[in-house]
């Protein structure tokens, strides 16, 4: 064969497999920006959910002090000051499974202040934690403090005597604050969708926010609202 013949079959190779590069390039860049485009056809949004509950645990630390001129003396106060408090608690309705007493904390003021007159050498505080799912027990109980006042207690304002409310129960309405969420966030979905004449597909990708638990309102503390925000993405199509 021929040098010029040889370098005309070579040209003629060259330039077939060059055309057909080309050929698939265009064939794939066209499939690929195809499939860019179909993807990319998503919208996202925020579905909201709320739920107004009961709280269904009640924390409240009652806390009194007194005073004793001697160690048995105060024990004696304590033992007794402290029978009178829940005997208190168990006329509202709370058993012992609804309250500890703590140990109580004894501090002898000839030791700490020296330099000043004090009535009692020794002064006891007393806490009785109350912690209890009979959250309107608790409440009553509260409600009627005073009454301890005839009995020379008195409850002391060191830990607010005040009765902190929890709910904790999450775990049981999740699921269903969860699917109300979802629901929302395709209600927003297909109107998205509808305003660029388009229809809602499948979800794509799905995102829930974290739960929040607060107070219902100001002076409602035994009420709590809870709320969730889901975050899901959806497929559009023509």
């Amino acid at each position: 064969m021929s040098e010029h013949r040889y370098r005309l079959i070579l040209a003629f190779f060259v330039t077939l497999c060059l055309g057909v590069a080309v050929v698939a390039s265009a064939w794939i860049l066209a499939g690929g920006f195809d499939r860019i485009t179909k993807t990319s056809r998503t919208v996202t949004v925020r579905g909201l959910a709320e739920r107004e509950v009961d709280a269904n645990l009640a924390i409240w630390p009652m806390s009194f002090s007194l005073g004793g001129t001697s160690l048995p003396d105060i024990q004696k106060s304590i033992i007794n000051q402290t029978d009178i408090v829940t005997a208190y608690l168990q006329k509202y309705g709370l058993t012992e499974k609804d309250y500890t007493v703590q140990a109580p904390s004894i501090t002898n003021t000839t030791l700490q202040f020296r330099s000043e007159q004090h009535r009692y050498p020794f002064i006891a505080t007393q806490v009785i934690l109350v912690r209890s799912s009979q959250v309107q027990a608790v409440k009553n109980a509260q409600e009627h403090v005073l009454e301890l006042l005839g009995k020379d207690i008195s409850i002391s304002q060191e830990y607010g005597n005040t009765i902190e409310f929890e709910y904790t129960n999450l775990n049981d309405i999740k699921p269903e604050m969860i699917g109300e969420a979802t629901r929302n966030a395709r209600e927003a979905a297909n109107q998205f969708a509808s305003d660029s004449g388009s229809q809602v597909g499948k979800i794509k990708n799905a995102t829930q926010g974290y739960f929040s638990i607060e107070n219902a309102a100001p002076g409602l503390e035994d009420k709590k609202k809870i709320r969730v925000v889901t975050t899901v993405e959806y497929t559009l199509s023509d």
